[in-house]
């Protein structure tokens, strides 16, 4: 049996059990306790700075849930995870453990959550004020980047929503926050210093989805989200790259589906691309005059002088060792 509530209704729920057991704070963190009429759990809300703040519910609902959000300006963006076994569904789109969603600023549509009863379920969620976001990511003249445009929308606009695939960095970002070490100041320092870490991740995945052709057939969502992190995972081991089982291991897909997923995505074989970025890598770093040419083919991972000048010529051509002599 499922029952519903509107966000107002549910809200009143906590209300009058705060009456009851009021909530606990020190100025940094507030703890309290889910109403009985839910179910069971602690709920805890911390104040990191102004405009940033982390909800972390630990829980067990009675029953499935319901809520019909009312339509609403949002002046936030949020985003938040799904850790343990817990499973809900917005508008009949379904969010799983290894998922994460992403509102915007702008409009709350009034959709419906739907939050299944489970033996477990803990929610981490991030509220983040845009002004703060673009003290971080922002240009000299305080605008966002092309690709994040999108989650800060006027009032009176639809607000975005992006449901996205939880990669391992983001589980591990995830698994330190509940399991912080530390407590009062040193906890504040810590629990922000992992939202920055988490909201980059983030913020990467998107832009790097952003950047996708449209045309990229019938590729699953979370498939395209594993494939582009796959793409940073070979980039960030140019000197010594996995092979393409064992990044399609540290992904979450099987080798067929990373080799055509990457060359579908990205127009090239996974190794074609790191061959490619590995020479214009090797280019810009000729260009500054800093490093001999052997220097360079060890950096970037040619063991073989000779197989990185060819390669180098028959991409650019022209030598390598002829950018030595330019400067």
């Amino acid at each position: 049996m499922t029952t519903i509530f509107s966000q107002v209704a549910f809200n009143e729920i906590f209300e009058a059990s705060e009456q009851n057991d009021p909530p606990i704070s020190d100025g940094f963190v507030t703890r309290w306790k889910i109403p009985e009429l839910i179910g069971q759990g602690i709920g805890q809300f911390f104040e990191l700075r102004q405009g940033l703040s982390l909800l972390i519910n630990d829980y067990k609902l009675r029953h499935d849930l319901a809520i019909a959000d009312d339509s609403r300006p949002d002046s936030c963006l949020h985003y938040g995870f799904c850790v343990g076994s817990e499973r809900f569904r917005i508008d009949n789109t379904a969010v799983n453990s290894r998922q994460h969603v992403l509102w915007g600023k702008g409009m709350s549509e009034g959709k419906v959550t739907e939050l299944p009863a489970v033996e477990q379920a803990i929610w981490i969620e991030v509220h983040i004020m845009p002004e703060l976001l673009y003290s971080f990511v922002g240009d000299a003249s305080g605008q966002l980047p092309a690709a994040f445009e999108h989650l800060v929308k006027p009032p009176d606009e639809e607000r975005s929503l992006d449901i996205g695939t939880t990669t391992p960095g983001m589980q591990v970002a995830l698994q330190q926050i509940l399991h912080c070490p530390y407590q009062d100041m040193t906890q504040k320092m810590y629990l922000e210093g992992k939202i920055w870490e988490l909201t980059a991740l983030l913020l990467e995945l998107l832009k790097a989805k952003q950047e996708l052709p449209s045309n990229i057939g019938q590729l699953k969502p979370e498939d395209v989200d594993r494939i582009c992190y796959a793409k940073k995972l070979l980039l960030n081991r140019l000197d010594n790259p996995p092979s393409l089982t064992e990044l399609a291991r540290q992904v979450g897909l099987n080798d067929c589906t990373l080799k055509r997923g990457f060359r579908q995505v990205f127009g090239k074989t996974a190794f074609s691309y790191l061959h490619d970025y590995r020479l214009e890598q090797a280019r810009q770093l000729l260009t500054t005059g800093e490093m001999k040419v052997a220097e360079v083919a060890e950096a970037i991972g040619f063991a073989d002088r000779s197989y990185f000048a060819a390669a180098f010529r028959k991409k650019f051509g022209y030598n390598p060792s002829s950018l030595k002599r330019k400067r």
